[in-house]
């Protein structure tokens, strides 16, 4: 891929997720937590396969993603991972679900909405919940179809960028 062409996704993605923060404010809505699947890729281009490792990212009103993921998959993701330098990578004794509480925190937090795209995995979505108790969580899908949101899910599998 040509860095002009590499240039012009990385604002198409960009682009897409202002809208999706625009929407977000229409819907009262804090953050959002996304797991891999249609929404991320659509999102940010990072197409992951899902498994018992918790890898998702995290969305707030401003600014780019956060990223929570194992540790032993950091390189692979750092090469995958276009719009969003703050990764938070968990081990094998740690809670993914803490990072993602910590995300929310460190990007002023504390009270309010946030919403769970839809296909975001019940252990995943408890596991925030506990970690940051106090929020409020709600479906992302209204402000996900506000914000044009693709939730087709790609064709075939692996983690690599489209």
């Amino acid at each position: 891929m040509q860095a002009g062409a590499q240039a012009q996704e990385t604002v198409d993605y960009r682009a897409r997720i202002a809208k999706l923060q625009e929407a977000m404010k229409e819907f009262g809505l804090q953050a959002i937590v996304i797991e891999s699947g249609p929404a991320m890729m659509y999102l940010t281009g990072v197409r992951w396969g899902r498994s018992e490792r918790t890898f998702s990212a995290v969305i707030t009103q401003k600014g780019d993603p956060a990223w929570v993921l194992p540790g032993f998959e950091e390189a692979r993701a750092r090469e995958l991972i276009q719009p969003g330098q703050d990764i938070r990578v968990w081990q094998e004794d740690e809670s993914p679900y803490q990072r993602v509480a910590e995300i929310i925190k460190d990007r002023g937090i504390a009270t309010g909405r946030v919403g769970v795209e839809e296909s975001v995995r019940f252990f995943v979505f408890d596991g925030v919940r506990k970690q940051a108790a106090k929020l409020e969580y709600v479906t992302a899908q209204p402000a996900l179809k506000a914000a044009g949101v693709d939730l087709t899910p790609p064709a075939g599998r692996g983690g690599r960028k489209q």
